[in-house]
């Protein structure tokens, strides 16, 4: 998504307010906006207070829906002493304020929020605008910085990364790849993605804290997920898998991956995977990857959680674990308790995957023998849940103990998911229709 189609010159103002409010009324004034300034700006201080929109860096960027055509506004207010700014921390001080005005009639306000905080995080962009002393120079370098934001410049001395994807790329043409995976934190600003990646798709996998979210430029896509462990080799499945899940990666598609698996981000990494024959176990050609019941962030959840349990383990001990996604109703027939239900009887905003007290919760609850039922808008039904099904005879490879044969039954006659955690080799394993594909491996 191009930023600069949202801006002028004129919505680049200098700040004289030093109070949070008083700088949000300023910058309202020089909007298209003529409704209740006064009453807006009080409506985003009470949000300041709930939900931080601190962005690190003396940056905030603060939204809110108004009723008119646009839709979006975007208007940058620079201040050279600082508005003060409590909501983050006591006393601290913002020079920049980014606010984005959005229509109500509008829905696709989470992409534009997603590209105004990965540009504005940008050290490359931030140390330059920090370097601004007087407001004319930070109007011109902030606009200079907006034309320039999806395009990269040439070097002349190509480093190790370079080299490699200069021949990562041929590469993946003569395989006749479809799309160039990169796993990894590498810094793409010193390549010009447009002529390297001709006639291919680059999809940039980052490692993030949070949810997963894709950032779409003229030239790639940036795919930020939370399941990728210490060394990407090893769940490289679960991104791609995710990446089909939230339809930034087809079906059909011949993936050349590249990565890196040292701390100092120098690519050494490269296989193609066949998306078709990788996981063909649980993929069909005739209809989506996931049930459409269940939301792709309730996967990426739980895939994120189950990782870190296989990876850490619980007290300094291995933990195996189950996980049953998907319509309670059908789960339900095949379920019972082993023990009292740790989550019956609380609301379901408590109950959440999403809830961020959650991941500890579940590691805890964990060390209980029976499965965790997750409904597949995230909701947690149960814990400690014996997976029964009498009558179905499932074959299993050796190694593979009741926790994984209940994984493949409930999934093949209750239409969900299942994840299981090994405790014995700490893999992680999916199951789709009562197929297997293993996610991450020891």
């Amino acid at each position: 998504m191009s930023l600069i189609q949202y801006f002028n010159y004129d919505s680049i103002i200098e700040l004289a307010s030093s109070s949070f409010t008083d700088a949000i009324s300023e910058m309202l004034s020089s909007s298209s906006f003529k409704g209740n300034i006064c009453a807006i700006a009080s409506e985003l201080e009470t949000k300041e207070n709930e939900i931080s929109s601190y962005v690190g860096n003396g940056i905030v960027i603060p939204h809110v829906c108004l009723d008119f055509s646009s839709p979006y506004e975007i208007y940058i207010g620079w201040s050279k002493n600082g508005v003060k700014y409590n909501f983050f921390n006591e006393g601290e001080y913002v020079h920049i304020l980014v606010l984005l005005l959005v229509s109500k009639n509008e829905c696709n306000v989470l992409k534009i929020i997603a590209s105004l905080v990965n540009f504005f995080q940008k050290l490359s962009v931030v140390r330059l605008l920090q370097k601004a002393e007087t407001f004319e120079v930070f109007k011109t370098t902030l606009i200079d910085l907006l034309k320039n934001v999806n395009k990269k410049i040439k070097t002349t001395q190509q480093g190790p990364n370079e080299l490699f994807l200069k021949y990562a790329v041929e590469i993946a043409r003569q395989s006749k790849c479809t799309s160039v995976i990169l796993f990894g934190n590498v810094d793409l600003n010193n390549i010009d993605i447009e002529e390297v990646f001709s006639g291919l798709e680059l999809i940039h996998v980052i490692q993030s804290e949070s949810d997963s979210s894709s950032v779409i430029y003229d030239s790639h896509v940036e795919f930020h997920v939370s399941v990728v462990p210490t060394n990407w080799i090893r769940g490289f499945r679960g991104t791609i898998l995710l990446g089909i899940a939230k339809k930034i990666i087809s079906h059909n598609a011949k993936i050349c991956c590249i990565g890196c698996n040292t701390v100092s981000n120098i690519l050494d990494t490269l296989f193609i995977v066949n998306v078709q024959d990788e996981f063909h176990q649980v993929l069909s050609s005739n209809t989506s990857f996931l049930q459409n019941d269940i939301k792709p962030e309730v996967l990426e959840r739980v895939l994120s959680i189950a990782t870190e349990i296989a990876i850490e383990g619980r007290e300094g001990k291995a933990v195996g674990c189950l996980f049953v996604i998907g319509d309670i109703n059908k789960i339900s027939l095949f379920m019972k308790s082993l023990v009292f239900n740790p989550f019956y009887g609380y609301p379901e905003a408590e109950r959440s995957i999403f809830n961020p007290f959650m991941d500890e919760t579940i590691k805890e609850f964990s060390l209980i023998d029976g499965a965790f039922v997750i409904r597949g808008d995230g909701i947690i039904e149960s814990a400690g849940t014996l997976i029964y099904i009498p009558n179905h005879n499932v074959i299993m490879p050796g190694g593979f103990g009741t926790r994984h044969t209940a994984a493949a039954s409930i999934s093949s006659v209750a239409d969900c998911i299942a994840i299981a955690v090994s405790e014995s080799t700490r893999a992680v394993t999916l199951f789709k229709n009562g197929q297997m594909l293993q996610i991450t491996q020891k």
